[in-house]
């Protein structure tokens, strides 16, 4: 039995006494053992119809935010065959201050991957293409969590109806999956702010919600894209970080049940 000396001071753990030296070792010893014993399951699929919207980079920064912000082991799953996300990580990469975020190339019919790759990580973060693909609905028959990403164009919105036929093919073999439509890359002009009111009101006109929160167009997430960072890790205090935080945290919400019972949304202000 270990002897202590009397003269260091004593803290008490789970009924023992314990070094106050040793005390923190303790605490992270089976905090690990915990937290690497826990069952790891979430699938966040990140897609639409349309190239172009910045999927890639909502993906890339969600996963940043889980990674940094919550402390998750998560892999990012690349199905996009411009292989952006692949060289967004290539980028992080050569930077040794980044936090790690393992990724993976798949494609064509991925559920049986996806359901192996989610038992060793927290979170995997799905960047599909935009396209109506094998990958794209293979990934929804698996995912938690499904965002399909939109700008307050009316080619794109004409893209919902379509969107909607699939996932609610893929709801009655996936009955637990939670998606959403999201506004993203929003015009920043005063003068153009009703767009966004117009293309929240066209996805609320069908079944599948849309989230409050939406992402403007600015070059905050571009040029943090370009070093193979996220918004979160160029400016946390931002707004472009507080614009991921606020709509990926409505997303694990779940609130989005009952999307015609929503009252009229928060004001949406236009950034000067």
């Amino acid at each position: 039995m270990l002897k202590l000396t009397p003269s260091l001071p004593m803290l008490r753990f789970e009924g023992k006494y314990v070094c106050k030296r040793n005390y923190g070792l303790l605490v992270a010893q089976i905090f690990n053992v915990k937290r690497h014993s826990r069952v790891i399951t979430m699938i966040i699929l990140v897609g639409g119809e349309k190239g172009g919207s910045g999927k890639s980079c909502l993906a890339q920064n969600i996963a940043v935010y889980l990674r940094t912000e919550k402390g998750a082991k998560v892999l990012m799953v690349d199905c996009d065959p411009q292989r952006t996300t692949s060289d967004w990580i290539q980028e992080r990469k050569a930077n040794p201050r980044l936090a790690e975020i393992n990724c993976v190339q798949l494609y064509g019919k991925i559920r049986n991957e996806l359901l192996s790759l989610r038992q060793h990580y927290d979170y995997v973060v799905i960047d599909c293409g935009g396209q109506d693909n094998l990958a794209l609905r293979s990934s929804m028959a698996v995912a938690d969590h499904i965002l399909i990403r939109l700008r307050a164009k009316r080619r794109e919105l004409k893209t919902v109806p379509h969107m909607e036929d699939i996932l609610s093919t893929c709801k009655m073999v996936n009955p637990k999956m939670n998606a959403a439509f999201v506004i993203t890359q929003c015009p920043s002009l005063p003068s153009l702010a009703s767009l966004i009111w117009e293309a929240i009101e066209v996805c609320r006109s069908f079944v599948i919600p849309v989230l409050n929160a939406v992402t403007f167009s600015r070059n905050m997430y571009d040029d943090s894209e370009e070093s193979g960072q996220s918004v979160i890790e160029s400016e946390p205090e931002g707004k472009a970080a507080t614009e991921i935080r606020t709509l990926f945290e409505e997303l694990l919400a779940g609130k989005m049940e009952d999307a015609y019972e929503f009252a009229q949304p928060k004001k949406v202000e236009a950034i000067s």
